[in-house]
């Protein structure tokens, strides 16, 4: 691991993340396979064999999800996907669950699938965007995730579009509804905040007012556990939070857990240590009892569509 990381800092981040990609492919090949032990948590209905997971950014299409099972993730979230194919983002939703198609009798840990919107969709086009992608995802994932934050686009974060987040939020829930009668099955939604915007409470209360049921809280820099522990303390453990964000060693994995998140998600540390780390963090995080976690049923919301 030590060789891995020396070579991942001395070159181009995007060449680390393919270098990292190759690792995964290349582990999966070993007799040895990195699953997960004894380290079951039931989080929003769904049985997670393992609380590390890989965050959305680092396989944006589900290309790597075959790979991910045997290198000890609990769980994986792909994307961020796009309604339409956007050069150097994503490929487009319908041909991202085109491919995963061949793996929905393969899969042996829960796939998440972040969702949200072109960069040149109009303000009041957004919802329509958040809707199409929901509606292509459902059969193929196994919780959805609502991005608000768009690179070169509107950012639903801010103050100002807060009336539009209230619409899309209500536009997701009703298609939530008609999507579990028209389907029946019923899948859990989490919405992706970033917990340095001054408005996180008030983000995290309206993804509780629309039926969330889980919160996916990006944060980094300074004293993020802090942060993190904040936001928890002030949800009374309402609903399960998944943190991500400068999780880079198996101490900021254990710090995450000890604020109170359910599980955490990584990405730039795969980037910087390779598939090694997560067999660490699996392992540091057995030993000092963070995977021996209460049942989280209690959290999800599986009585609202």
């Amino acid at each position: 691991m030590q060789i891995y990381e020396s070579i991942a800092r001395r070159i181009e981040p995007h060449h680390a993340r393919s270098m990292a990609a190759f690792a995964l492919r290349l582990a999966s090949l070993s007799r040895r396979k990195n699953l997960p032990v004894d380290q079951g948590i039931d989080v929003m209905g769904l049985r997670f064999p393992g609380v590390v997971g890989l965050a959305a950014g680092f396989d944006k299409h589900g290309d790597l999800y075959p790979y991910l099972q045997t290198a000890g993730f609990g769980f994986a979230e792909i994307g961020t996907v796009t309604p339409l194919p956007e050069p150097g983002r994503s490929r487009g939703i319908h041909a991202v669950t085109h491919s995963l198609g061949q793996y929905v009798h393969r899969r042996r840990i829960p796939l998440g699938i972040s969702i949200s919107m072109n960069r040149d969709t109009q303000l009041q086009s957004m919802a329509q965007d958040y809707l199409s992608c929901m509606h292509a995802a459902w059969q193929h994932a196994d919780y959805i995730v609502i991005n608000l934050g768009v690179r070169a686009g509107p950012d639903l974060h801010q103050l100002e579009h807060r009336n539009i987040l209230g619409h899309v939020l209500h536009a997701v829930r009703k298609e939530r509804e008609w999507l579990f009668h028209q389907y029946g099955n019923r899948l859990p939604m989490m919405i992706k905040i970033d917990q340095a915007r001054s408005s996180t409470h008030e983000l995290v209360c309206m993804g509780l007012e629309a039926g969330m049921d889980g919160i996916v809280l990006c944060g980094s820099g300074s004293r993020p556990a802090d942060m993190l522990e904040h936001v928890t303390r002030s949800l009374n453990s309402s609903i399960p939070i998944v943190a991500v964000g400068g999780i880079r060693t198996p101490q900021d994995a254990a710090d995450r857990l000890m604020a109170g998140a359910s599980l955490i998600q990584v990405h730039t540390g795969l980037v910087q240590s390779g598939p090694g780390l997560i067999r660490q963090m699996n392992t540091f995080l057995r030993v000092q009892g963070h995977c021996e976690r209460p049942n989280k049923d209690s959290y999800g919301r599986q009585d609202q569509p």
